[in-house]
């Protein structure tokens, strides 16, 4: 693989609740002449696919407990937006430097449980994680597939802080149909020794990729295509079955 293509779908349209995502993306495809092939990679902001799910809490609505209120007045945040945060979250880590790090209920070590307030209609509404990500990329998967009569993969993507580094950055957090992660141990290097313990994770690699063009603001490009990549033809894995427990986590 020498070369990758990346073109973000021009002009897409603000998604709502009970939207077809699937139709959407295909009559924007159509829209943007763009020609699809097999194992074209589709990378869709999660962003869009919760909307579409209606992953919508109104934080002046949502009933609040008195944990929520008491860590709300100590960190001087929405009470409201606390309590959605725990409510998605099986545990919080850390509220150090006024920053709320849980572990989500899917399993990511995410801030404020991956909630959004950007790019919401109403100051009143958040955004949540989809419930299901990894149904939600299969779904998306096998319906785009049959509109477009071929066989692609897709990411959805979400963006993550880092351990000891600044900034976000696009990383897969589900997929289907790809090779999210693979397993290099056995492979020789170039100098004929042997690898150890390298494993590439291709749809995080893949999802940063296509954040570049997705921005983080007012870009209004959720989705990107990807042509080029070529898959070894090994055994696909969700991106979602990435995540690691606690016991096998390093940096825990």
């Amino acid at each position: 693989m020498d070369s990758l293509e990346l073109l973000a779908l021009n002009h897409f349209p603000l998604v709502e609740p009970g939207d077809d995502l699937s139709s959407i993306i295909f009559d924007s495809i159509k829209d943007n002449e763009l020609i699809i092939n097999k194992n074209d990679v589709i990378v869709i902001a999660q962003k869009i696919v919760s909307k579409a799910e209606n992953r919508y809490v109104n934080l002046k609505t949502i009933e609040i407990s008195e944990e929520a209120k008491d860590l709300s007045k100590k960190l001087k945040k929405d009470e409201g937006l606390v309590q959605a945060i725990m409510n998605e979250s099986n545990k919080i880590l850390s509220t150090k430097k006024n920053v709320i790090i849980v572990e989500h209920k899917l399993g990511f070590i995410n801030i404020n449980a991956g909630i959004d307030l950007s790019n919401v209609p109403s100051e009143n509404l958040a955004l949540l994680l989809p419930k299901n990500p990894k149904k939600s990329a299969k779904d998306l998967q096998n319906s785009l597939s049959k509109k477009l009569n071929k066989k692609i993969s897709i990411i959805i993507t979400d963006s993550m802080t880092r351990p000891y580094r600044s900034g976000v950055i696009n990383f897969a957090l589900a997929s289907h149909n790809i090779q999210s992660l693979v397993d290099l141990k056995g492979n020789k290097d170039i100098y004929g020794k042997k690898l150890r313990g390298t494993e590439v994770a291709v749809a995080d690699e893949l999802a940063s990729a296509a954040g570049l063009l997705m921005g983080q603001s007012n870009e209004k490009k959720p989705v990107v295509l990807i042509k080029g990549f070529k898959q070894d033809g090994s055994e696909t894995n969700d991106a979602f079955d990435l995540i690691v427990t606690e016991k096998e986590d390093l940096y825990r």
